[in-house]
């Protein structure tokens, strides 16, 4: 998917927030939660600004990270990487589903 960050400016001329949501299969959550932990300082070093860490409620298997990155280009370089694919696999987890999401507003 090329994602053009031009596209991705406000009203106002500057960056949007860049968010993502990972959806994963897991086939231990604690071992997928193992790999999360380890991995922060490698997402961090990659651009992302933020990451957390949800379990589905109704699939205790399945997990979603809803991440903040720098930019669209790094999110989509580290979350369509093999290296993330290879550290996946080596736990029994796979990633299933990448959401790039274009904030439009928030409000409080």
């Amino acid at each position: 998917m090329k994602i053009d960050a031009n596209r991705h400016k406000s009203f106002w001329g500057c960056e949007n927030m860049i968010h993502v949501i990972a959806r994963f299969k897991l086939e231990s959550f604690n071992r997928g939660k193992s790999l999360f932990d380890e991995r922060a300082a490698i997402r961090k070093e990659a651009g992302s600004q933020e990451a957390i860490l949800f379990r589905n409620a109704d699939d205790p298997n399945e997990a979603l990270i809803l991440y903040q990155w720098d930019n669209w280009e790094n999110a989509k370089k580290f979350l369509e990487s093999a290296q993330l694919e290879k550290a996946l696999q080596e736990v029994g987890s796979e990633l299933t589903e990448i959401i790039y999401l274009e904030e439009i507003e928030k409000t409080t």
